[in-house]
Order: C-alpha cells, then structure tokens, then sequence
C-alpha cells in the first residue's frame, strides 16, 4: 500500500504511554480541535477531499486524511502536543540548522546578530560539555506540509526559533531493534522531565544520525531559545545535562556498556 508519507512502524509503544496519560491525550485532542477549526474544505476543494477521502481508504492511510482535514499528518500532530520530540536531521540536516561549528566558530554563510553570538560564546565558553555532547547556534523550525496537488505533500518551515542547541549521543536504537516510534517511547519520561525543567525548550532525536569511527549512534538536541532562555541559560543547561544524561546510562543499561564510546 502506498501512503503519502512514510509509515512509522511499531507505534504501539509510545501510544501506550500516550493512553496511560489523561494530560497527554487531552493535549493531543486540543492540538487536533484547533487545527480542524483552522482547516475549511471549500468548494473547490471537494474534489480534492473527495481524492484523498478514497486513497485514505483504500490505502489505510489515516495521515492522508488528517493532512486533508488539519494540515497535520498524525506524528506532526504528536510532536505539536509535545508527546514525541521534533525529528532530528542531522547535523547538515534541514531541521535545526547549525549556525556554528563543532568549535564555536560561526560559519561563514551564516547571518547573526552581534547580540546573539555574544550570548552564544559566553555559554559556550563557560558550560562544560559532558562527554559526547556538544553546544551550538542553531535555528529551529515548524515543518508544516500540504497538499500540492493530488496527493503530492510539499513541506515549509515556519516559526524559527534561534536558540542555543546542546547535542548529546546516545546508543544506537536500531542496532537494539527499535523503530524510531519505539525509541521515543524509550525516552519519553526524560522527554517529559526536559518539558517540566524547561517548558519552552524544543527537544529533538534523531535515528542513527551520528557517525563516529563508522560507527553510527543516535543524538537528542535540545534547543533553548535565546530569547527565552537568556537570563538562565547555564542553569538550564546543567538541568538537560543531568535529565539527558541520566537516560543515557539507562540506555546503556540495556544496550551494553559498548555500545557508546563515551570518549571525546
């Protein structure tokens, strides 16, 4: 069957912590009303819904309908009611997109403020790193898709949020036989914990991402918004380093001691 977006396989997992929490089924139900009272299907788009109506049907493909009806496919829907992180792209990748080097350094096509990089450099100066863990500028984004024609999704990003990132690795989920589903469901309370500590913070995991002595790991990226988070930034930092960490042991716990080289 082919579906408008890829599947996510094995989301048994993370909808189980989904249904154990009233809060978060609530938060999913809000982020799905506001957008299907946003969304208005005219009449020259019937057609159009009356298309994705029956490709949602003969494919069973619930995203179709959902991108149709609220403009969010179901784990877009997901991550705006902050029950799964953004998806990380890397650290050449679309989404957040690294403003500094691995150093510190800005890169050269790279347009900041004077303002911002001071702040920057002064946290990056200051805040020690924990092993296998990096700070950087970046930018966040909303990844918003639509429809383009039939059933053709185009993607915009939308609401950049320019902020300090902290990139930690972790072990390799796949390896352990996750999908990227199971592994949000791995860090779901370190997730939770990172949204009490710092509400506005914008979290990110990515599978696979990282490459090391050709040996790929996993990263989880938070973003801290300059503008939010300017007066605090150590402190929250020390905070996410001490929750990330934490789920770095126990992932370690379960993967074996070897399946992160904690050296720098």
């Amino acid at each position: 069957m082919q579906t408008v977006l890829p599947r996510e396989e094995a989301v048994e997992a993370i909808f189980s912590k989904i249904f154990e929490s009233k809060e978060a089924c609530g938060r999913l139900k809000d982020v799905f009303q506001e957008h299907l009272e946003e969304e208005n299907i005219s009449g020259d788009s019937a057609g159009h819904f009356a298309e994705v109506l029956f490709h949602a049907y003969k494919n069973g493909d619930v995203t179709a309908l959902l991108l149709e009806l609220c403009g969010r496919s179901m784990f877009d829907l997901l991550r705006e009611a902050y029950l799964i992180p953004k998806k990380f792209h890397g650290k050449a990748g679309a989404n957040p997109v690294l403003l500094t080097d691995v150093d510190g350094n800005l890169l050269q096509e790279k347009k900041v403020s004077a303002r911002e990089y001071t702040k920057f450099k002064e946290t990056y100066e200051i805040h020690q790193c924990a092993p296998r863990s990096k700070v950087y500028l970046a930018d966040g984004y909303d990844l918003v898709r639509s429809y383009e024609k039939g059933t053709k999704i185009v993607e915009k990003k939308e609401n950049k949020s320019r902020g300090i990132l902290i990139l930690y690795a972790l072990p390799d989920t796949c390896k352990m036989g996750l999908t990227e589903a199971e592994a949000y469901a791995v860090v779901w309370e370190t997730f939770m914990q990172i949204q009490k500590a710092a509400p506005r913070a914008i979290v990110y995991y990515g599978q696979e991402t990282g490459i090391k002595k050709q040996k790929e790991f996993d990263e989880i990226g938070v973003l801290l918004p300059i503008r939010e988070f300017e007066k605090k930034m150590l402190h929250h930092l020390q905070e996410v380093d001490g929750i990330v960490l934490a789920c770095r042991v126990k992932i370690m716990e379960k993967a074996g001691q070897e399946s992160l080289d904690l050296n720098d």
